[in-house]
């Protein structure tokens, strides 16, 4: 590598050990808790109670009574990556679904009727990201698109079926297990 300082030239030279050196410190850093983490892990500066506000939001919206706050921490990230005004949008909704005294999800039709479209959307992205595992919209073949990736075995779609069904690519039984219908047939 050469550097012209006061038209002379220097050659900067890297011995062997100085290279072998250098990569074994930027490999140990990648060992260290901090440089690991990854903004699914940690939601960045976030407050712990946006995110528990988030969770028993999230609980309200999808009827749940124990969702992931891990998961809670993630896709909340993902909808405010995706949105600046998410965490006031997000608020406006719970404020309006307690003036409303809304807590059973099967009002919720009625209740989106009489609110502005922006928060029926807010509800709509935070149940598809619980039960779809993502958020944004999946644009067919397209390199870009503005879908996140939150989980997949911890997407709440699964879970009517999971009795029944196994998550897709993960096998419960033996090769071929799905040859012999099931012992249930008979009472179905």
């Amino acid at each position: 590598m050469k550097f012209i300082k006061n038209n002379a030239v220097k050659t900067l030279r890297l011995s062997r050990r100085e290279l072998l050196g250098g990569m074994a410190a930027v490999s140990a850093a990648a060992f260290f808790p901090w440089a690991t983490r990854t903004w699914a892990d940690s939601p960045g500066a976030t407050s712990e109670q946006a995110i528990q506000d988030f969770l028993m939001l999230s609980e309200r919206l999808t009827g749940r009574e124990a969702l992931d706050a891990r998961i809670a921490g993630r896709v909340w990230q993902a909808l405010l990556d995706s949105d600046e005004r998410f965490a006031d949008r997000q608020r406006l909704l719970a404020q309006a679904m307690d003036d409303a005294n809304l807590i059973d999800m099967r009002s919720f039709k009625a209740f989106a009727a009489t609110q502005p479209e922006a928060l029926t959307q807010t509800a709509v992205a935070i149940i598809s990201a619980w039960y779809l595992g993502f958020t944004g919209s999946v644009q067919g073949h397209s390199a870009t698109d503005n879908t996140r990736f939150i989980t997949y075995t911890g997407a709440l779609m699964f879970e009517p079926t999971i009795d029944a069904t196994v998550i897709p690519t993960y096998s419960r039984g033996h090769s071929d297990y799905w040859v012999d219908p099931p012992a249930s047939i008979a009472t179905d």
